[in-house]
């Protein structure tokens, strides 16, 4: 996977920043070909199971 430092869109700019996200409660994440999706059931070691999901942070431009 290629490194963004930032990127320009019309409405955002994606920063160089990641978060982490826990599942919600009952659900655990699921990786695949660079997508988080939620399935059902609690977090178990398996293919593909991640425990929590990293995200790019993204800023809107400040209004003047």
């Amino acid at each position: 996977m290629k490194t963004i430092k930032s990127k320009k869109t019309k409405n955002f700019t994606v920063t160089n920043k990641t978060t982490s996200i826990d599942p919600p409660k009952g659900f655990h994440w699921m990786e695949e070909g660079g997508r988080y999706y939620l399935m059902k059931g609690d977090y178990k070691p398996h293919p593909g199971a991640v425990a929590k999901a990293k995200f790019k942070i993204a800023d809107h431009p400040k209004k003047k």
